[in-house]
């Protein structure tokens, strides 16, 4: 069983895929992006091993996985205005860019999934999730999973 963390983006720009691939290949820890064909893709690492399984998600699916997503809402922690804060995102999101991390390779696929993550967040309108945890708004934690 894996952690899944999703990038939840209210307006979906083309994001250039030459543009994620030399984002991520200026970073420290050498990834590669392999793949580069959404709606899956996955980052490697300097040895050709992957790290993070990725994919996208757009049009109709993208409601029926976001339906779980808000039902989900109500055992987690945190104000009423960030609550309201992620409803609406929610409501009003375009495409998912889902990220499995790879338990084997837990430190690394969550660098990874960082990444990933920080080139996302270039354009405005993006919440995270991350299973076992809560909603981000950048790197506030603004919805808790109960412990």
């Amino acid at each position: 069983m894996g952690l899944y963390m999703r990038a939840v983006i209210t307006s979906w720009p083309e994001h250039e895929f030459a543009a994620l691939g030399t984002f991520i290949g200026e970073q420290d820890e050498g990834f590669v992006v392999s793949g580069l064909d959404w709606p899956d893709f996955e980052i490697h690492d300097a040895r050709g091993n992957a790290v993070l399984v990725a994919d996208l998600t757009l049009g109709d699916d993208v409601r029926e996985e976001l339906a779980e997503e808000l039902e989900a809402l109500e055992d987690l922690a945190g104000s009423p205005a960030a609550r309201q804060k992620v409803e609406s995102h929610l409501a009003t999101a375009t495409a998912v860019v889902g990220m499995q991390i790879l338990m084997s390779r837990y430190d690394d696929s969550v660098a990874a999934a960082n990444q990933l993550i920080t080139f996302l967040e270039r354009t405005p309108g993006v919440l995270t999730q991350v299973d076992t945890v809560g909603w981000y708004d950048g790197d506030d934690l603004i919805l808790q999973e109960p412990e």
